[in-house]
Formats: C-alpha cells, sequence, structure tokens
C-alpha cells in the first residue's frame, strides 16, 4: 500500500482515539489490512466504485453495496475518491447522511458528471491548494473546498541516533561511512526514476563514496523497471518496496522525489524531513507547498537531470556543511504537518455537513 492508505489508516486511527466509529468499505485488500482492522469497527469488501463512463449502467453492480452501507445508518458519508460519489449518493438518499469527499489525485471527469455528482457532496477535502485550483478549474464549487495537508503523527518518524543510523546501514548492506541518498515509492513513469539515475551518473560518485538506494521493486517482474535497472550507473542499490519504512529513511542522508507529474501533495517528503533528513524534490504539483521557505533550494525543474545533479552536490555534505539542517527538517514538518492539527480541521469539515443537514 502507498502512501494514501497510510494517511488514511493514520486519519482513522486518530479520529477513533477521539471517539468516532468508522465502518470501512473498501475495494480490495491489501497490506494494512490487519491495522484497519484494529480501529475501524467493521470492515466490508464490496465491488469496484464507479470508473465507466455512464453512472446508470453501474447501478445495478454497486447497489449491494449500497443497501449494505445503509445498515450501518451511518451519520456522515467520508469518501477517498470521486468515483466513489455514485454510492455514496445511493446511501445518502438512504440514511440523509452528508457527505465529504476526499480525492487523493486529479482525475479528469466529463464536466456534466462532475456537476451532476458535485451536487450530492456537502464538502470537498483537498490534500494541497495545487489540487483545489486544480479541481476548480475543472468546474467545482470553490465554495465548498477545504484544502487540509496530508499530515503525520508526532514521534512516527523518529530521527533516531546516530548509531541507528550506523545499524540501520549495517542491516541494509550500505557503506557505513559515505553519503546515501534514497528514492522510496513506486516504481513507474510519472516518478521519474530515470531522471534520478541520468543526475546519479552525472556526479561520478565511487560506490564506496556514496550510494543510490532505491526502494520499491515490485513483487513480480517487471519490464519497466527491468529497464531502468540495465542503465543504472554504479553505486545504485535496489530493495523491494516495505511496510515500515523507517529504516530506510534513517540509513539516508537525504530523500529525492523526482517526480514528472503534478504529485498532489508528495507525503513522502513530509515523511522524510520528520526523520531529520533534507528531502529534494521536482517543483511539481503540491510539492513547493511542501518545500517552502528556506527548503525552496530543494526544488528542482521537472525532468531537469542537471538540476537534479546540483542539488545533490551541493548537499551531499549538509551534515557537516549545515548540521542543524536535520532538526531544522523536523521542526517544519512538527509546525505545518501535525496529524493532530489536520484532524481538528477534518473534524470542523465533519461537523460543518453534519449541522448544514440538520
Amino acid at each position: 500500500m502507498g502512501g494514501v492508505e497510510r494517511h488514511q489508516l493514520e486519519t482513522i486511527r486518530e479520529l477513533a482515539a477521539r471517539g468516532h466509529r468508522t465502518v470501512l468499505f473498501y475495494e480490495r485488500p491489501g497490506n494494512l489490512e490487519d491495522e484497519f482492522q484494529s480501529v475501524c469497527e467493521s470492515l466490508h469488501q464490496g465491488p469496484a466504485p464507479l470508473y465507466s463512463s455512464s453512472p446508470l449502467r453501474d447501478l445495478p453492480r454497486i447497489s449491494r453495496r449500497v443497501l449494505a452501507a445503509a445498515r450501518c445508518r451511518p451519520d456522515l458519508i467520508y469518501v477517498n475518491n470521486f468515483s466513489e460519489l455514485v454510492w455514496a449518493a445511493g446511501i445518502r438518499a438512504l440514511t440523509r447522511a452528508p457527505i465529504v469527499c476526499h480525492p487523493h489525485e486529479f482525475q479528469p471527469v466529463r464536466k456534466v458528471s462532475l456537476q451532476m455528482l458535485g451536487r450530492v457532496v456537502d464538502r470537498f477535502v483537498l490534500s494541497s491548494k495545487f489540487m483545489g485550483d486544480a479541481w476548480a478549474r475543472h468546474g467545482l464549487d470553490r465554495s465548498r473546498i477545504e484544502v487540509i495537508y496530508n499530515a503525520l503523527p508526532t514521534g512516527a518518524y523518529a530521527p533516531g541516533s546516530d548509531q541507528d543510523r550506523l545499524d540501520a546501514r549495517r542491516s541494509l548492506g550500505l557503506p557505513e561511512d559515505g553519503f546515501v541518498a534514497l528514492y522510496l515509492g513506486r516504481l513507474i513513469p510519472e516518478k521519474g526514476v530515470d531522471v534520478l539515475l541520468e543526475a546519479w551518473g552525472k556526479l561520478g560518485f565511487a560506490p564506496d563514496q556514496a550510494r543510490l538506494l532505491i526502494v520499491g521493486l515490485p513483487a513480480a517482474s517487471d519490464a519497466y523497471v527491468d529497464g531502468l535497472r540495465s542503465v543504472a550507473p554504479v553505486g545504485c542499490q535496489w530493495l523491494p518496496m516495505r511496510r515500515n519504512v523507517v529504516d530506510v529513511l534513517q540509513a539516508a542522508d537525504l530523500l529525492v522525489l523526482p517526480s514528472t507529474w503534478d504529485e498532489p501533495f508528495g507525503r513522502v517528503i513530509v515523511e522524510a524531513m520528520a526523520s531529520g533528513r533534507p528531502a529534494v524534490a521536482s517543483a511539481v504539483g503540491g510539492i513547493p507547498e511542501i518545500l517552502d521557505g528556506e527548503f525552496t533550494r530543494m526544488l528542482f525543474p521537472r525532468g531537469d537531470s542537471g538540476a537534479l545533479a546540483e542539488r545533490l552536490r551541493t548537499l551531499h555534505d549538509w551534515r557537516r556543511a549545515d548540521p542543524t539542517l536535520g532538526e531544522r527538517c523536523a521542526a517544519h514538518v512538527a509546525r505545518r504537518f501535525r496529524l493532530d492539527a489536520a484532524v481538528d480541521q477534518l473534524e470542523a469539515v465533519f461537523a460543518a455537513s453534519l449541522e448544514a443537514r440538520a
């Protein structure tokens, strides 16, 4: 599971701690299912949400899910994908519960569908101002949009000690000294890993001086990933995607997110900074809203491997040249991206939606 699922889990856990009960309907199981079980009242797998161009054609397919959810008598319906609004509208028709929609990506839909489905939603929650502007340009009512940044539980991504970093490097087979840059995420074309590999090759580091740790290998063979590995420069080390990422973060000196698409937010940047590691990232989507202020120098233009190489060259010795940088990264996250503050905002959205329906 990726950052969206982890964000949902942490949000539900915080809501549960505040006394809220969640009944979760999901499309397919994942590797966080046991953790969702521990914080939700119940879990129910249902048919896939709406993806066809005709909502009416999809209604028979999702009617059982609508009826099952309505029997739970929800006070509020919280959906995390625009394509789920058809079944959410059916539940609302049976229960009169308000709908809060929290889409995590911009997936253009026909404007007629947007206008029709958008009318049944009380409030939209979006993860960045970039996302809010994108959906508003597409026809969403801006007055019903609330921007709430993705956030982290306090202490979930602790910086760790020098000994923790040494232990993490030993366990991962990394050199104990030297520079370690980390890519952490899916290995798909829009993530720009090819740009990162090109930039790494420009730096000319020997493997005993520096390593590029790439975490995200899929479970099955993948032609795109095989192509990346075949052109990777020396000093690259590849690992499978993992459920717990604390050790790879603690082993690294910095994180790189070289996306070539418009990232709605960029949670992995916040995770890295919370762990006291600076993040270098392309200036796309919602990323500049994270890397603002003094951290704008960590941004580079989309697809520009030369600019990325220069950022890495400048920062590779940051522990000696700017020893408080890690502390400032962690303080930035603690100030701007705290889960308790984000859930305060979300509860306010829920309360306003419930009050409007009263």
